[in-house]
């Protein structure tokens, strides 16, 4: 059922000068893949254990995270509602994959998903659902940092020796349990996040949720093309040809991002042929539905030019 441990590959990208590794949680399951199923893997044995009714959590149009849930949700027969920030859509990919799994769907504005531990329309939304777990959105709790801890403990089983785990952050809850595990494990490594958002309140949160210092890991804000799912042609070209060159999957508002960062990382220097990279390919790849009309315009253009 689930594919673990998630296998440890070498990357072919001849642009990198530096060593690139990749550990394949995106090949976990077909639905519920990379950090989501490590994230839930926890949160829906709690959920069992306490005999919750259902579970209710929150996400965007095209979360991966409401994704993966409904497919876990699906799979262990429990019900699953879905907070949605936005408007309904149809036909729309991550939508109807929700309603073919059952998914009960309440569409709010952004407004009130901003203030959801207290606006009235979703606090009412909670009440018709008692009895439910409340899982945050992303999945990221401390239920979550404990499945995602267990990644470190698979890759000290690997005997994989790198000088750095690098890795994609959005809540930033994969980056705190892989920086746990890491320094639980006393792993001569260092961990290098790449933030899909603009801001570095992420790195103070990822170090207060990990208790740790800021200086215990390396953090940059400066490769999402200035915030969260915003992207460029120029970017886009880069994500086309490392899916072509490598053979690996990748999605443009994650780990892509991470790539463009470890490219960027290499041409100032701070990557070189001596270094090692691990990087953990968190999934996501149903997300790239959103960006379909952009990616099939670069290849049309990129096709004519070739």
């Amino acid at each position: 059922m689930f594919n673990l441990p998630s296998p440890v590959h070498e990357v072919i990208y001849p642009p990198f000068s530096f060593r690139l590794l990749v550990k394949r949680d995106d090949l976990i399951h077909p639905l519920i893949s990379g950090n989501k199923y490590r994230k839930l893997k926890y949160n829906l044995i709690d959920a069992k254990a306490n005999n919750s009714k259902g579970i209710i959590s929150f996400g965007g149009v095209y979360s991966n995270h409401l994704h993966a849930l409904a497919a876990a949700c699906h799979y262990e027969n429990l019900p699953c509602t879905a907070i949605v920030r936005g408007e309904n859509h149809t036909p729309h990919p991550t939508l109807d994959f929700l309603r073919s799994h059952h998914v009960k769907l309440h569409f709010v504005s952004r407004e009130a998903y901003r203030l959801k531990n207290q606006h009235p329309e979703i606090q009412a939304i909670m009440q018709l659902y008692p009895n439910y777990m409340l899982i945050p959105e992303g999945g990221s709790n401390h239920l979550a940092l404990k499945g995602v801890e267990e990644t470190i403990s698979e890759i000290s089983t690997q005997n994989v020796n790198v000088d750095y785990i690098a890795v994609a952050a959005g809540t930033g809850a994969t980056a705190t349990g892989l920086l746990r595990g890491i320094q639980n494990a006393n792993l001569p490594t260092q961990l290098l996040v790449v933030s899909a958002l603009k801001g570095t309140f992420l790195k103070t949160s990822i170090a207060s949720m990990a208790g740790a210092s800021e200086q215990d890991f390396v953090f940059s804000d400066d490769y999402c093309l200035g915030g969260y799912a915003k992207t460029t042609n120029e970017y886009l070209k880069f994500l086309l040809d490392f899916e072509k060159v490598s053979g690996i999957e990748i999605d443009p508002v994650y780990n892509g991002k991470l790539l463009w960062g470890l490219k960027a990382l290499q041409q100032m220097g701070f990557l070189s042929q001596k270094h090692t990279v691990l990087w953990i390919h968190t999934g996501g790849l149903q997300g790239k539905a959103g960006f379909e009309n952009q990616l099939n315009a670069i290849k049309a253009e990129m096709s004519q030019i070739g």
